[in-house]
């Protein structure tokens, strides 16, 4: 008979941890809180197969990135000048003038599209995309010259989403997911033309490196000169526009279009705004990487009520009201006062917080910030000459949870052709470094 040393196993087994009694949905928040990076969720998905699930589903990736947006606020100024700035003391030198020219066309996530101002049609249009946090940029090839008759180019920066990509981490096939976060990130530079119902884009796509145009089927009409052209983070363009058959019966009903960039055989599609179709009037805007609209409740002056929505991430159709307050049209902030209440965009990051643009008594250009939830009227920017920022948009990068790569210049020389060619011409060739 053989009898029990009496000895305690050295390794005994570890009792229960709390931890491991915890729900789904408490384990996926305390996850995405703890997690730094994507690297670091993929590494925790082989601490055991439960990890795995929660780490690999569409809760987590939709509530990491989102998480991302909500902590990790903007290093840059909201001053679009100070921005400019910021970007202009990197780049490398360029001929006498042409980086005065330089101009912020969009931002999207961490990354800045600029455009210089270039008078001579025959030379085409010179864009570069630069990511101001890791002072990394890329000039692009001239883009292809702007159709005879068209109007002048909304140019928007749509940016890859960070969709889920296989990869290896054994012998279990079934939760395979990472973020994309590599070379292999791609962004489309969209420049739109429209004259009547016909609409063109010229397409840069950051994989081929070269500019195609497409012909843009549309249901409907873009309102001619509208500028309200926006792009969201998860790698869509958002426009309002109305049905040619309603036009032509005397109605005014607007819709929103989405548009992939990154799938030009897919014609764009319908969002529903049918909540919106009684209120007096409504604009759609961007805050923090997502789509919302700002309604207005009533036609009362000089205090109007607004209400925002945001359109809610599980489905893509219904709308949630995140708040409402009202707007006093004879507030003042120094010498700025009230306007116009019209043509209102969202704080990028604050999506409570409504922008105006408007006058000074001496014609001077600013925008005005309203916080609707604490009443308070103050200034946001100062415009250059009010021609400095396009009013429906504002510039302001933001790192979400990494710094977007850029390819280097030594990948991408001959991408650096087109605007060498511009440069060149503008003066001095030996200020581009060769």
């Amino acid at each position: 008979m053989i009898r029990s040393s009496g000895l305690a196993n050295p390794h005994p087994p570890p009792p229960p941890t709390t931890i491991n009694k915890l729900g789904d949905d408490l384990l996926v928040e305390i996850l995405i809180r703890g997690l730094p990076n994507p690297r670091s969720a993929c590494s925790s998905k082989l601490v055991c197969k439960r990890w795995s699930s929660l780490i690999s589903g569409p809760r987590f990736n939709r509530r990491f990135v989102s998480h991302g947006r909500e902590t990790n606020p903007p290093m840059m100024p909201d001053d679009p000048l100070e921005l400019l700035r910021i970007i202009r003391g990197f780049l490398p030198p360029m001929p006498h003038g042409v980086v005065d020219t330089l101009r912020v066309s969009d931002c999207n996530k961490d990354l800045v599209l600029c455009g210089f101002c270039n008078h001579n049609d025959e030379l085409g249009r010179s864009y570069l995309v630069c990511n101001p946090f890791t002072k990394q940029w890329i000039a692009l090839p001239l883009a292809p010259k702007k159709p005879v008759g068209y109007d002048e180019a909304v140019t928007r920066l749509v940016c890859e989403p960070c969709n889920p990509k296989k990869f290896d981490l054994g012998d279990d096939d079934d939760d395979k997911a990472a973020f994309v976060y590599s070379s292999e990130y791609r962004f489309r530079v969209m420049c739109m033309y429209q004259v009547d119902l016909t609409t063109k884009l010229d397409v840069f796509c950051s994989e081929s490196g070269k500019w195609i145009r497409e012909a843009l089927v549309l249901k409907g009409h873009i309102r001619r000169g509208c500028k309200r052209i926006i792009s969201s983070s998860d790698g869509k363009l958002f426009w309002s526009y109305h049905k040619v058959e309603d036009l032509e019966a005397g109605q005014i009903n607007r819709l929103v279009a989405a548009f992939n960039p990154f799938r030009l055989d897919i014609p764009p599609t319908s969002i529903d705004v049918s909540a919106f179709s009684a209120k007096p009037w409504w604009v759609i805007s961007v805050s923090r990487g997502a789509l919302h609209v700002i309604a207005f409740e009533d036609n009362a002056s000089p205090v109007r009520r607004l209400s925002i929505w945001s359109l809610e991430e599980e489905d893509g159709k219904s709308w949630r009201k995140l708040c409402e307050g009202l707007v006093n049209e004879t507030s003042k902030c120094g010498n700025y006062q009230v306007d116009s209440c019209y043509l209102p965009i969202l704080h990028p990051n604050k999506p409570e917080v409504v922008l105006f643009n408007w006058l000074a008594g001496d014609d001077t250009n600013a925008m005005l910030s309203w916080d609707l939830q604490r009443q308070e009227v103050e200034l946001f920017a100062k415009l250059e000459g009010g021609t400095a920022v396009n009013r429906f948009v504002v510039f302001q990068p933001r790192v979400h949870c990494w710094p977007t790569p850029i390819p280097s210049y030594e990948e991408l020389r001959g991408l650096y052709n087109g605007s060498y060619q511009f440069w060149a011409q503008s003066g001095n060739e030996g200020a581009v470094p060769s």
